[in-house]
């Protein structure tokens, strides 16, 4: 079952209505990075490893890391508490 909200370009928002832009870095040259970090019991699982692989992954694409690890626990926190807190994959 899908999270019903996301975070995409700096927002919040429901899932369904998230769209990305067919002028998008990653959608025009496929240069992108992702990192999934598991929840579980409502606490990300290892988040400064999963941050510290992310940065690396960045970093190997000559891309600049978007948010701190601090913003980046700050965006985790809300998504968990907005999608119900419990087990997931965020």
């Amino acid at each position: 079952m899908p999270l019903p909200v996301c975070y995409l370009n700096g927002q919040f928002v429901p899932l369904g209505e998230a769209r990305v832009s067919p002028l998008d870095r990653a959608f025009l040259f496929g240069d992108a990075v992702y990192e999934v970090v598991p929840v579980y019991a409502g606490r990300p699982f290892r988040l400064r490893e999963h941050l510290d692989r992310l940065v690396r992954s960045l970093a190997g694409i000559r891309m600049e890391p978007p948010l701190t690890h601090a913003e980046w626990d700050g965006v985790l926190k809300t998504l968990i508490e907005r999608n119900g807190g419990g087990d997931q994959y965020v």
